[in-house]
């Protein structure tokens, strides 16, 4: 009897510390990975062949402890990678590249200043070598990427875990997922 008891003392906490955890993301972490979320349709036609095309990009925010959170982090073709360690209070430091003028590579190297974890967001500031900065949010998420012909005709989920911001640049906006690297 003491053994059930002990178990199911074990199992409740480990279900409510999920909980804290789900709920710790907050509304900011939320409203960043919504902001990160994607869906393409196309469908073209031309004589009697129809070709569509169908990719739905859904991210969900991820809570852990401060510290694991620290790693690799870079983007598909590496325009954008970001190394980061965090310490057990959420205080950060981290550098890493941009990829501005994509297609002609042009990389601008930076280190975060003032950086912070609370939840699953990153804030700090980004300083280029160059002398320029400027503020950087990001969420840690759960990236799912669901493709097919259409919604109903789906072929492949892939999730992956990593870091996702939003990069603007004048008239231009970017959703960036940088994936976590061992």
């Amino acid at each position: 009897m003491f053994r059930i008891f002990v178990l199911a003392a074990i199992v409740f906490c480990v279900l409510s510390t999920g909980a804290v955890y789900a709920q710790e993301a907050g509304p900011q972490a939320q409203q960043l990975a919504a902001a990160l979320d994607k869906t393409k349709y196309k469908k073209k036609e031309k004589r009697n062949i129809s070709i569509e095309i169908y990719i739905d990009v859904k991210n969900e925010p991820v809570v852990r402890s401060a510290a694991e959170y620290s790693g690799f982090y870079q983007s598909d073709g590496d325009d954008y990678a970001l190394q980061i360690n965090v310490s057990a209070n959420g205080a950060a430091t981290g550098s890493g590249h941009d990829t501005i003028n994509i297609g002609e590579g042009q990389k601008v190297s930076f280190t975060l200043k003032d950086a912070r974890v609370d939840g699953a967001v990153l804030t700090g500031t980004k300083v280029f070598d160059n002398g320029t900065s400027e503020k950087f949010e990001a969420v840690f998420v759960n990236r799912t990427v669901s493709a097919g012909q259409n919604p109903n005709s789906i072929s492949t989920h892939d999730t992956s875990y990593g870091l996702g911001f939003i990069q603007t640049n004048g008239t231009w906006t970017n959703r960036v997922f940088l994936e976590f690297n061992r």
